[in-house]
Formats: C-alpha cells, sequence, structure tokens
C-alpha cells in the first residue's frame, strides 16, 4: 500500500516541476498526459479539457495570452484531436505545443493548432494517417498507408510483368494488379477499404483547417504550405509508425523550434513524473480493460510580484 505522505510528496514534486517550467518559459501552461498503451484521445477529452480552462477563470471572451500545452500521446481519434485543438484555440492568443518525447497520429492533427511546435532532445511527431480497428484495444489495425503501398506494390507488379512479356515479344498482359486486389478488398471487404479513404480525406480536411487558422494564419504562402506537409504527412510517409524528428518537420515547412537543453529536462521530467504517478497508480484511472483516462490539468504561471519602490 502506498503511504499518502509518499503520493502528496510525488505529486508535489509534479506540480513544482511544472511551476519550474512555467517560470522558465513564462508562460502558462495546460499539461496533456495519455498514459503509453492505453491512454488514447477521445471525445471525452473535449469536454475534459473545456472545464479545466474553464474552472481557471479563462473563456473564449477573456483568453489566455500565451499558453504552452505540453502534449504526450500515441494519438486516438482524429475528431476529438481536432475539436480539442479548437477548444485550446478558443482560449488561448497564442498557443505554443510543446512535445517532450512523443505526439504521435491525433496528436500530431493537435500540434498543427499551434503557432510553433517545440521539441524536446530527440522527441517527434508521425504521419497523420488514420488507423481503423473493430476493438478498443488497437490489435489488429490496419493503417491506410499500408492499404495504399500495397495498392502501389501490385501495380509495380503487373508494370514489371509487362515489361518483360514484351522483352520476350509477348503482347499478353497481366491480371495480377487486379487479381492482388480483389485478394485485398476479401480480407479488409470494400466497405471497410472504404471507410478508410474516408477518414484519410477527414483528417486531410482538419489538418488543412488547423493549419491555415492558426499555424499559417499570417503566411502569404500559406496554401501551398498546408499541401506540402499535408502530403507529407497523410499520404507520403513509409508507415503509420514513421518518427518524424524535427529536423524533418523543419524541411516539411512546419514551425517549429529545438527545446533547449534546460527546457527539454524541465518538459522530460514532468513526463517521467508522470509516468510514476500513472505506474502507481495514483493518477490515469482504468476506463476499461483497454483504456485510461488521460491527466489533464493547468498550471498558471507564478504571479511576480512587482518591486516597492522606497
Amino acid at each position: 500500500m502506498i503511504h499518502h505522505n509518499m503520493i502528496n510528496d510525488q505529486i508535489k514534486a509534479l506540480d513544482e516541476t511544472c511551476l519550474a517550467l512555467n517560470k522558465y518559459r513564462n508562460r502558462d501552461l495546460l499539461v496533456l498526459y495519455y498514459p503509453v498503451p492505453y491512454g488514447t484521445m477521445h471525445q471525452n477529452d473535449v469536454s475534459d479539457t473545456y472545464k479545466e480552462l474553464r474552472n481557471a477563470g479563462y473563456s473564449k471572451e477573456k483568453k489566455i495570452r500565451n499558453l504552452d500545452i505540453l502534449t504526450h500521446t500515441y494519438g486516438g481519434d482524429p475528431i476529438a484531436g481536432y475539436r480539442l485543438a479548437q477548444v485550446i484555440r478558443d482560449f488561448s492568443e497564442n498557443a505554443v505545443f510543446l512535445v517532450p518525447e512523443f505526439a504521435y497520429s491525433s496528436g500530431t492533427l493537435l500540434c498543427f493548432a499551434g503557432n510553433e511546435i517545440r521539441f524536446g532532445d530527440y522527441a517527434g511527431i508521425s504521419p497523420i494517417d488514420i488507423k481503423i480497428s473493430d476493438d478498443t484495444s488497437g490489435r489488429g489495425e490496419v493503417g491506410l498507408a499500408n492499404i495504399e503501398y500495397f495498392m502501389d506494390f501490385a501495380k509495380k507488379a503487373r508494370e514489371s510483368i509487362e515489361t518483360s512479356l514484351m522483352g520476350m515479344g509477348s503482347k499478353n498482359t497481366s491480371s495480377v494488379e487486379s487479381d492482388l486486389l480483389v485478394k485485398l478488398v476479401e480480407q479488409e471487404t470494400a466497405i471497410k477499404v472504404g471507410e478508410y479513404f474516408r477518414e484519410q480525406e477527414l483528417t486531410g480536411y482538419y489538418a488543412n483547417e488547423l493549419l491555415s487558422n492558426y499555424m499559417f494564419a499570417h503566411s502569404k504562402n500559406s496554401s501551398d504550405r498546408c499541401d506540402r506537409i499535408i502530403k507529407g504527412l497523410l499520404k507520403a510517409a513509409p508507415s503509420h509508425e514513421f518518427h518524424v524528428d524535427y529536423h524533418m518537420c523543419q524541411g516539411l515547412g512546419l514551425e517549429v523550434k529545438e527545446m533547449g537543453t534546460k527546457e527539454s529536462d524541465l518538459a522530460k521530467t514532468i513526463i517521467m513524473s508522470l509516468d510514476e504517478l500513472e505506474g502507481k497508480g495514483i493518477i490515469c484511472e482504468n476506463l476499461s480493460d483497454d483504456w485510461k483516462m488521460p491527466f489533464i490539468r493547468f498550471y498558471p504561471k507564478p504571479v511576480q510580484k512587482k518591486k516597492v519602490k522606497t
């Protein structure tokens, strides 16, 4: 059994590290922590985040001037990620997403609502191609990128065979492409494949909305930048699990910066503290066998005392 004093000490240590990051950055802080592997974005997180910011005294009429959002997630529902992003921007004039380690999938989509993204040492985001599963555990998921690569493989297989036939003087064609695609549809079903492509269009639409309205709101070439990023992270990525680091993000044209060592250490210490608290069952209670509640908390920056003139 964990002693109450020990719990209080660990929570106090977490709060002190968050306040240290507040002080270092001189900005308010919202922590969005999803424990791995069973903490994923759900629609419930939207109202929970809204309540947390409202309880702190803010609203769309009284916005936070400068807000950092420390994000740690493997992803989840892209609709939840988009709605969460819009709630955060309703409450903040300037929003910066801090990624100490990773913000994958829907977490990447969420970060598109930032004026910039700041990466801790060896941190990264991921492609935003969707994955659909028939159960909540995520086991047996198939990413749309995998299907598209399979379709490309089928096309190249046909072209290779037909090139070989032409080299032998044959005018015959190959049915290998259609045969492979039939097998794909048999395995995944036509309805499921259609659902993958519908979800891809939805995710691309959300990404464009967030990038154009927030990160590139004042950019003269906003449309071109959005197109290049969405193509790179939605349709051209090698796989859903591909780790996209700071250097790749910079090449894509995202507004990104690397944290300095002190900032990175503070941000990572917060994640380590949260991991420890979650591992001991102090935070992130089980909502089901394969779904845990996230840790969502707002930390206002310390109020600086005014010097009294003598």
